[in-house]
């Protein structure tokens, strides 16, 4: 007989969820804590020298992996290629399934190492990006079930959250800020710093919000850690990531409790819900003169001007920047290096006499590194995540919606962070990758993969039967 719940035993379920946990602990907790001090006023020659874009000798040793990291990172490649070597067929029709500009994106990074203005780097962050991708493939091939992603998200990032809270209560000092302004008191947990703690909470409340809508958890425990992951938001400080976070849930609570007269219009709420956000970004780049009115009615509901918190100086050096090579960037993960003479990025030090880390901007980001190819390989990449989400509506209608929230909280969150598609934002990278992927097995689970891939579905295709009894129950198949 057929078992209603997956076997996490089956084709080491377990290890693969294991992985999961711990890539996500790894990416969220820092290893160590970089705190810049005051440079010294850099001489004409250095200006000149980072003018050019002469970085490629630079030395970054203090953002250097320490070994800890780079051996964490090639164990966790070493044990995705085993099990994607063992699944060998799998993988590759999986990875055939995948989101088509995501994959144009894991071409255009390796690429940019011509013309990268630190090699070095761009190499760097691509093995990070395989890394996770090996781990998110391996993780959907072996040990597979239709809920596995939320499963094993919900237990990871609530075991951070809490840990976040007892830390924040038993040593203060390392889990709340220190600052002036919205740092003050704000909660980072154990996270480098509030914004990322209020888009790990962010995760959280989706992911629980989701369990109770669609009865995948008790009901009593889904509440329960649904309020402690809203609790943590609002401890972050983050206006941006309680914005995006409510905007979100609102989303997954209309189309989940919409009336059955209403889902026809489902992708057209969809449609017009993510031009909006699109819209948002070019209004605060103020790519479109007028649009910055748009800004206001965010302004009032975060209390924040419409610069958000001033970053505006931000884009303005980055845009400058981008300016010196705006078709191909300046190489992926290039810029943000570190605050050394020779990068660029180190004209923040004395203009702003503080170094941001990353362009604030998730849209922003991607130009300044792989220029306005990147930039539509980016809008081509959400084009295709939304559209795939909607082909699985018609499969598994919980889970699309699912998928569709955390897409509109990282395009809201990216107004004012940089998380697309950038693999040193942390966790969050990781997450969408993982989405990413989810989403294309779960596509070619339900026969809706390209036609020249249905007849090489996978095997653990499930019977007829079981397909129409998905919904909200967590459905399970032997792998032949």
């Amino acid at each position: 007989m057929m078992p209603n719940k997956p076997s996490a035993k089956s084709k080491g379920g377990i290890l693969l969820a294991f992985l999961i946990c711990f890539q996500l602990i790894y990416m969220t907790i820092p290893a160590e804590d970089y705190t810049l001090t005051p440079p010294p006023k850099p001489t004409p020659a250095m200006l000149a020298k980072a003018a050019k874009g002469d970085s490629q000798n630079v030395s970054t040793a203090e953002f250097a992996p320490n070994p800890v990291s780079r051996f964490i990172k090639i164990f966790l490649i070493v044990v995705s290629a085993a099990v994607i070597f063992s699944n060998t067929a799998s993988a590759l029709r999986l990875i055939k399934n995948l989101n088509l500009y995501f994959r144009v994106f894991l071409v255009l990074v390796p690429l940019s190492i011509l013309w990268s203005i630190s090699r070095v780097d761009t190499i760097n962050r691509y093995v990070s990006i395989m890394s996770e991708l090996l781990v998110a493939i391996a993780f959907c091939v072996s040990g597979w079930h239709p809920r596995r992603f939320q499963s094993t998200l919900r237990v990871v990032l609530t075991l951070l959250l809490l840990a976040s809270l007892l830390l924040g209560t038993m040593i203060p000092d390392l889990a709340i800020e220190h600052g002036i302004g919205t740092l003050k008191d704000a909660w980072r947990g154990v996270t480098v710093q509030k914004n990322e703690f209020g888009q790990l909470a962010g995760f959280g409340v989706l992911l629980w919000l989701h369990a109770l809508l669609s009865k995948q958890a008790n009901a009593l425990i889904a509440i329960i850690f649904l309020g402690v992951s809203y609790y943590c938001v609002l401890l972050s400080r983050s206006s941006t990531s309680l914005m995006a976070t409510i905007f979100a849930s609102l989303f997954m609570l209309i189309a989940l409790r919409s009336p059955g007269s209403l889902k026809r219009y489902i992708p057209y709420m969809v449609g017009t819900l993510a031009a909006a956000v699109l819209t948002y970004a070019l209004a605060v780049l103020n790519l479109i003169p007028g649009t910055s009115i748009l800004l206001e009615p965010i302004a009032a509901l975060t209390g924040k001007d419409t610069t958000f918190s001033a970053r505006s100086t931000i884009w303005d050096i980055i845009k400058e920047h981008i300016s010196q090579s705006p078709l191909l960037g300046s190489g992926y993960g290039a810029y943000w290096i570190g605050p050394v003479p020779t990068s660029p990025s180190f004209v923040f030090t004395w203009r702003m006499y503080f170094y941001p880390t990353e362009s604030h901007n998730g849209y922003l980001e991607i130009v300044n590194d792989l220029g306005y190819v990147g930039l539509i390989c980016l809008l081509g990449f959400l084009y295709m995540y939304i559209r795939q989400s909607l082909q699985l509506i018609k499969i598994d209608r919980n889970q699309a919606f699912l998928f569709l929230s955390l897409f509109f909280l990282e395009g809201i969150v990216n107004l004012s962070e940089s998380t697309w598609l950038v693999v040193n934002s942390g966790f969050i990278f990781f997450v969408m990758t993982l989405a990413v992927v989810c989403l294309g097995r779960a596509l070619l689970e339900g026969g809706q993969a390209a036609p020249n891939q249905r007849a090489g579905m996978l095997k653990s295709s499930p019977p007829p039967r079981a397909r129409a009894l998905r919904g909200t129950q967590d459905i399970g198949w032997r792998r032949n």
